[in-house]
Formats: C-alpha cells, sequence, structure tokens
C-alpha cells in the first residue's frame, strides 16, 4: 500500500475518508515509540534538552507534506476540510507538540490572509507556506496581554503606505518567521498588516531572544520589534480599522485545532501509562492488575473521549457552522486542553515516580509531555478568556427557550461523512453567534432516546437539570461579570460537552461500532462530567474493565485512543517486563 492509497472503503471498523490524511501521515511519519523515525518520542526529548529546535522532526514534518494541509486548496495547498486537519494535527501532536505548535503559528499567522487578504497577498503567503517558510502572528504584547485594545505598536500613515513602530512578544515563530501578520492602532482604528520580512531585509526589525520556558522548549516563542518599519499600502489586510474584529476571526480557527493537539499528546500518554502498567511487575503479577491502576487508566480515556467528542463537533462545525463557531471555538477551547492534562495526569499517577525521570520509560519521554501539555489550556486565550467569551455569548440569549431549528443534528455529528467546507474566505467568521447553544438546546431529545437504559437515562437527565440551572442563572446575571457568571459559564462547556458526547453516542455508534457502540465509555463519560459538576454518583466498575480492555485491544491493533477507528503507523514495543 502507497501513502496515496485510501485503503479500504468506509464502514464500521474503518475510518472514514475525511479521516485518511491523517492515516497517511501517520505512515509517513512512522511510530513516534521507534528511535529511528523522524519524529520519535526520543529524539524530541533530545532536542528539549537542549532546549533546540527539533530539526530532524521539522525535516520529517516537511518530508510528509504536513505545509500543504495549512494551505487552502484553492490557493494550491490541501486544505479542504477542518475537520480532516483536526485529525491530521492531533497525529503530529502524539508525536511532538513543539512541532504541531510551530506549525499552528504558522496557520495562526496565514489565516487572515487566507479569509481577508486580497489575491496578491493570498498568492504571496501560500508560496513562502509551501516553500516551507514559517509565519508568526504578530498580536501579544508584554503590557497588553490578552487586552487587544491595549495595543501600542503603532502604524502612522505615510504617502504610499504605513511607518510601523513597536513591539511583539511571546509570539511563535517570531525569530524565524519569514512574514507576519501584525495588529497595529493606526487610523480610523487598529488594522492588521502583512509583514514580508525576507522582503525588508532587516530594515526596521529586530528580532528578539527565545523566551525560556517550563515546556515546549523546542518551539520559536519569542518576538520581534519595529522601528521605523516602512510598508506599502498592500501590507494592509482588509478594511482599514478592522484589526480587531480580523484577530478575533482568526482566533475561532486556530482555538479549536489547539484541542486536536491536546488530545494527540494525551493519546501518547495514555499509551505510556498503559504499557507500562502492563509490562512493570509488582507483588508477582502486572501493575495493570491492580484495581487503582486500571480506574486510573479508565478515567483518563473516558477524560479524552469526551474531549474527543467536543473537539469533533468544534473542527466539523468550522466546515458546516462556522457562524456559530463564536461560541462553539470558545468553549472547545475551555474545555479540550482542560480534561485533555487531566488525562496526562491520571497517566502521570500510574507511572508514579517515572513520570518525573528524564531517562527510562519512553526513553523520558513523558516527563517532556506532561510540560508541553500543561500550555495547551494557555495558547489563543486563557481559560478565563475562554469563560469571558462564553459568558458573553450567552447572557444575550439566556431567555430563548426551546430546541432551535436550522443544525440538524446528523449533521453536525456526522463525523466523517462528507460535508461541504467552504474556503475561508467564502464564509468569513463572525465576532459574536447571538444564538443560543444548540449542542444543549436540543439535549432534551438525546436524554430520551436513553429512556430503555434507566442507568443512563438517570446520569443524563442530571445533565439536563444542570443545563436549566445555567440557562436560569445567565437570565438573573446578565452581562454581570461576576464570581458566579464564570462559575455559571464553566458549567455550560462542561453540560456542552457531555451533551457532544450523548449526541456522538446516538449519532455515530452504529457507523464506528466496536469502542463507539460500548456503552461503558458514556456511562464514565456522564459520571465524570457530573463529579466535576459537583455532582458525584456511584462507581461504574463494570464500565471502568471494559474500557481498559478497550485501551488493550486498541494498543495491540495499531489504533488510536478514538471513537474514530483511525489507523496508526505501525507500532514499535519494548515487550521486555520489568521487575520491581
Amino acid at each position: 500500500m502507497t501513502l496515496l492509497d485510501d485503503g479500504p472503503q468506509a464502514g464500521p471498523g474503518t475510518a472514514p475518508p475525511v479521516f485518511r490524511a491523517a492515516e497517511r501521515i501517520e505512515r509517513a511519519l512512522g511510530c513516534p515509540f521507534d528511535p529511528g523515525s523522524g519524529m520519535s518520542l526520543v529524539g524530541g526529548v533530545r532536542a528539549d534538552e537542549l532546549e533546540a529546535e527539533p530539526v530532524a522532526a521539522y525535516e520529517a514534518a516537511w518530508e510528509a507534506g504536513l505545509h500543504r494541509h495549512l494551505v487552502p486548496v484553492s490557493e494550491g495547498g490541501l486544505l479542504t476540510s477542518f475537520e480532516s486537519l483536526s485529525a491530521v494535527v492531533r497525529a503530529v501532536s502524539r508525536r511532538d507538540l513543539a512541532v504541531s505548535v510551530g506549525l499552528g503559528s504558522t496557520l495562526l499567522a496565514a489565516t487572515p490572509v487566507w479569509i481577508w487578504g486580497d489575491a496578491a497577498q493570498r498568492a504571496r503567503v501560500a508560496g513562502q507556506m509551501l516553500g516551507r517558510a514559517w509565519g508568526t502572528a504578530g498580536i501579544s504584547e508584554e503590557s497588553a496581554g490578552s487586552d487587544l485594545l491595549a495595543t501600542t505598536t503603532r502604524a502612522a500613515p505615510v504617502a504610499g503606505g504605513y511607518v510601523l513602530d513597536g513591539e511583539k512578544w511571546l509570539v511563535g515563530n517570531g525569530r524565524r518567521s519569514s512574514f507576519a501578520t501584525v495588529l497595529a492602532a493606526s487610523d480610523p482604528s487598529y488594522g492588521l498588516f502583512l509583514l514580508d520580512f525576507d522582503a525588508l531585509g532587516g530594515d526596521g526589525v529586530k528580532r528578539l531572544d527565545k523566551v525560556r520556558t517550563h515546556g515546549l522548549r523546542g518551539h520559536d516563542l519569542s518576538g520581534f520589534a519595529l522601528s521605523g518599519c516602512r510598508v506599502g499600502d498592500e501590507a494592509l489586510i482588509g478594511r482599514p480599522g478592522r484589526g480587531i474584529e480580523m484577530v478575533s476571526g482568526m482566533l475561532q480557527f486556530t482555538r479549536t485545532l489547539v484541542g486536536a493537539g491536546s488530545l494527540g499528546a494525551a493519546d501518547t500518554a495514555l499509551r505510556i501509562a498503559l504499557r507500562h502498567a502492563r509490562g512493570r511487575m509488582l507483588y508477582g503479577r502486572p501493575a495493570l492488575a491492580m484495581a487503582p491502576v486500571r480506574s486510573l487508566l479508565a478515567g483518563g480515556f473516558a477524560d479524552l473521549l469526551v474531549a474527543e467528542c467536543t473537539e469533533l463537533a468544534a473542527a466539523r462545525g468550522l466546515d458546516v457552522a462556522r457562524q456559530r463557531m463564536a461560541l462553539w471555538s470558545a468553549v472547545a477551547k475551555y474545555v479540550v486542553p482542560g480534561l485533555c492534562v487531566d488525562t496526562v495526569d491520571a497517566c502521570g499517577q500510574v507511572l508514579s515516580a517515572r513520570a518525573h525521570l528524564r531517562q527510562g520509560v519512553a526513553g523520558g519521554a513523558f516527563q517532556k509531555l506532561l510540560r508541553d501539555v500543561a500550555v495547551t489550556p494557555v495558547f489563543e486565550g486563557t481559560e478565563l478568556v475562554q469563560l469571558d467569551t462564553v459568558r458573553a455569548q450567552l447572557a444575550g440569549a439566556a431567555r430563548r427557550r426551546g430546541a432551535p431549528a436550522g443544525l440538524p443534528l446528523s449533521l453536525l455529528f456526522g463525523f466523517g461523512d462528507p460535508a461541504g467546507s467552504p474556503a475561508p474566505r467564502e464564509l468569513r467568521p463572525s465576532i459574536t453567534f447571538g444564538g443560543t447553544d444548540e449542542v444543549v438546546g436540543l439535549l432534551d431529545g438525546a436524554v430520551e432516546e436513553l429512556a430503555d437504559d434507566r442507568e443512563l437515562f438517570t446520569l443524563a437527565r442530571q445533565i439536563l437539570t444542570v443545563r436549566d440551572q445555567t440557562r436560569q442563572a445567565f437570565s438573573r446575571l446578565g452581562t454581570a461579570r461576576t464570581s458566579e457568571a464564570y462559575e455559571t459559564a464553566r458549567r455550560h462547556c462542561l453540560v456542552h460537552a457531555a451533551a457532544c458526547a450523548l449526541h456522538t453516542w446516538h449519532q455515530r455508534r452504529d457507523t464506528f461500532g466496536h469502542l463507539a457502540a460500548d456503552r461503558a465509555w458514556l456511562s464514565l463519560v456522564l459520571r465524570r462530567i457530573l463529579t466535576r459538576l459537583g455532582l458525584p454518583t456511584e462507581p461504574d466498575p463494570e464500565a471502568e474493565e471494559a474500557l481498559v480492555r478497550r485501551l488493550e485491544e486498541l494498543d495491540d491493533a495499531d489504533q488510536a485512543f478514538s471513537l474514530v477507528p483511525l489507523r496508526l503507523a505501525p507500532q514499535h514495543r519494548d515487550p521486555a517486563p520489568r521487575r520491581s
């Protein structure tokens, strides 16, 4: 089978065509546990120890054509679907988050060009990216943080163009980028400007030092300073004065994809912990035989699966419901990285002291992964920023009732089904949605469909009760920025995640089969969401046992720890048991 061969046709147990690009990337990159692969875990650890770019991993990424997936087909690339791109990002992140973050920083810089740029700007950036160039989004400033209105960089109009002055800090690819999109105060308001660093030749541009970080040490997190940097009129992206709007819109795409990176890291963490528990001999038997170890792995897997349901819905939303992403991207950005961090933490408990060693299990990769994934909740806006967005979006729609019309659940949760995805510029994002959260609004029907399963029905009814409580709270609180308002937004995000799991169960279990059809995962997901909502439930030992068995089966079959039956690169294993 060649790398261009899609393999078997879609059906139960095989990935739908939209996920085949991720399977091709998997085969091209090889197994991350194989020290000889270009993007191996041990290679990432070596680069991390030196705080250096993982050069070999980036070379493997270029050879696999990852950069082409960041460029829309209309501009000569391979980007046809954000659902597909999400799966590709997850595959890369299974190996090294530093690589996917570097590529993601380039995508962040390019996204406003794809959406609002003119033909010349799009062609220039596409040519650079297809030629393996880096991009940087010059949005963040040291004194401004997430407050875009506090931006101090200035673009002063002059004859034939603008002169830019200011400093951008804590931006990805700041030192190695060939082009940048820069937010600057201008007339009549903030504007977004496309800078071609290669063409400027260093005039008016000073690269800032790389910032030393706890995690993602191989990523170029740095900045640049502009002093009397002159650009032509053609540098302005879109209409004058629309910079804040454009930044808010482009973040909806990249916020959503951060979750895919978190899922990839969580998959690898689970694989490391599972293999350790299977091979680690304690008291004459494998550590996996111990009930607390099995419970930790099952809980971590359940957290990963509900995160996946939320991420898949958000990524597909970019394709089929883009106007709703002002809300859903913020919900997904809050939910998915946080759940994945919890999964990795559970795996750390399984590994115990070995979770902190820079050698041994998986070449010492877990300690790097633990540090790397901890940063993902901060990317593209912190958790508080996301909760503020959710609060603001829902406050105005809190009095609405009933199931909103216009978005069939079979479309949003038809993961893998063919669905037209407009090119970014063909359907531009909206800063506000203004409507209710339909995923949560349509929860009543999903709960009623569980009536024949009394246990699941009882759990789901509690989720429904919390949904109604959050609606009432938003109606009462209005637009107030109180602690209660943020807590209500947090609870809504968790209800949204539970709703995504329920809708996925009803829409995809017969299509994906096997794990997706096993009620065990839904039982644990609902229980763990309820616990996070302050409503702890009785444990389900049978479901935990079933989920651990599924983990073992998926690992043995070289498949992703996913509801989607996604084939991985043939896995490299060390079967030797380790005794205490």
